[in-house]
């Protein structure tokens, strides 16, 4: 009756991985992508900002290197560090094309608009599939703030051929946090300006405070409870709550969040219910349209690229029919040093007044963080009834260590059966054994 089982509309990571995962399980599917194969995460955000961050971290490495004995000189070519990471993403792109390829997927070039349930209009021909599922994404909000002409996106950001002098970053969520550590170490005095109390607000306030220290001796300028009112050609105007100053700049980043890519896809004309904040489904991620599905950040819940993986995941388990378990989703946030969270923060469980405990380890306590003179930072975990139920992490290799406590928390141990648990000697990871 349909020509696919699954048509998807969108290949980022939550497009493809769903495709190969439906494949896998017998599913046949046709994938559709406007643009590039590994949407916004591969091709402007979470793998170039990493390898700029791989190369920030070795700048920053050598830096310190003379607390150990090392006395280094370096130069820095901007230009190789934007060719490795061009190179990183046509690699990867050029993997996810053999996969697709290898599988048997149909991968289609266009945009793809919902006809009807069951139809999909891309390039001038429709394709029909028993299930849809709509993986198309978001992209920068950028036009609340008066001259926001003037300011570059994190995509344009990360395609500039020189290093600026003079870098402001209107923002400072996980986005504008990252770029400030990256372009300071590349050289940049960099200024961020956050409307809030704090930068990162969703984060534990106690990481957030310890992180503004961080950056703030790095050399970065943090201005909170700040409005900018305008960007210039070369310069901000902005409230700090007792005067209207202005600053010139080289380059402006925006980076004041993102929202999905809804407009166009044929919401309206099917009936899929969505707000502002994107597409509504529910636990499995199913709209209202039984048969259409929304993942990623689409969807609006969390916008993290494993987490629109995990989305898809989910949708192809409730199709086979198995059950879906409601597992906790670790963010990492690649400054230096890291910052890693998973679970509920201190202040959502005084919020719910719920009785925990707090069990904290310092990285300064570690004998391997001491050896590798990596000492700033600590381990936090929130405890109820011997269940781990948050886990807060600043501190080298965070993102690494965080999946200590994701396991835990997964498997439901009980922090007395993980303490009698052997860590290896000595590792960072007995910092989070230290903390149980």
């Amino acid at each position: 009756m349909y020509q696919y089982d699954i048509i998807i509309i969108g290949g980022g990571p939550g497009g493809y991985e769903t495709a190969l995962y439906a494949k896998e399980n017998g599913f046949n599917v046709l994938l559709i992508e406007k643009d590039k194969l590994g949407g916004t995460c591969l091709n402007c955000g979470c793998i170039p900002t990493k390898t700029y961050n791989a190369i920030a971290k070795t700048i920053f490495e050598i830096k310190k290197s003379s607390n150990i004995g090392i006395e280094a000189n370096y130069t820095f070519d901007f230009s190789k560090a934007k060719d490795k990471k061009n190179s990183v993403i046509a690699e990867l792109q050029n993997g996810i094309s053999f996969l697709l390829k290898k599988s048997g997927i149909n991968v289609i070039e266009g945009f793809g608009k919902l006809i009807d349930k069951h139809s999909v209009s891309v390039n001038d021909e429709v394709y029909t599939g028993k299930y849809i599922i709509i993986a198309t994404g978001s992209h920068n909000l950028n036009t609340i703030i008066k001259g926001s002409e003037y300011a570059l996106d994190s995509t344009d950001l990360l395609d500039i051929d020189e290093v600026p002098s003079n870098l402001v970053i209107i923002g400072g969520g996980v986005i504008g946090v990252e770029m400030a550590t990256v372009f300071n170490q590349f050289g940049s005095n960099v200024t961020i300006f956050e409307g809030m109390d704090s930068i990162l607000p969703s984060v534990d306030k106690e990481i957030t405070r310890r992180l503004t220290s961080y950056l703030t001796r790095s050399g970065i300028k943090i201005n909170t409870k700040t409005k900018v009112l305008e960007i210039k050609e070369h310069s901000l105007v902005y409230d700090n709550g007792k005067e209207e100053v202005e600053v010139e700049f080289d380059k402006a980043l925006l980076a004041i969040g993102r929202i999905p890519n809804i407009s166009g896809i044929g919401l309206e004309e099917v009936g899929v219910e969505f707000t502002k904040r994107g597409i509504v489904t529910n636990d499995v991620f199913q709209s209202n349209v039984d048969n259409i599905y929304a993942i990623g950040d689409v969807n609006g819940k969390i916008m993290l690229a494993h987490y629109a993986s995990f989305s898809g995941t989910v949708v192809i388990d409730h199709l086979l029919n198995k059950a879906t378990n409601n597992y906790p989703c670790p963010g990492a946030i690649f400054t230096l040093p890291e910052v890693a969270t998973v679970g509920v923060t201190e202040d959502e469980l005084k919020e719910k007044g719920i009785n925990y405990t707090v069990k904290k380890t310092m990285y300064r306590s570690n004998g391997k963080a001491l050896a590798m003179d990596e000492v700033d930072g600590f381990i936090k975990v929130l405890v109820v009834d011997e269940r781990i139920v948050g886990c807060h992490i600043i501190g080298y290799d965070a993102s690494t260590l965080i999946h200590e406590a994701v396991i835990l928390m997964n498997s439901k141990v009980s922090t007395t059966e993980a303490k009698k648990y052997i860590f290896a000697h000595p590792t960072l990871s007995e910092l989070f054994k230290n903390s149980l």
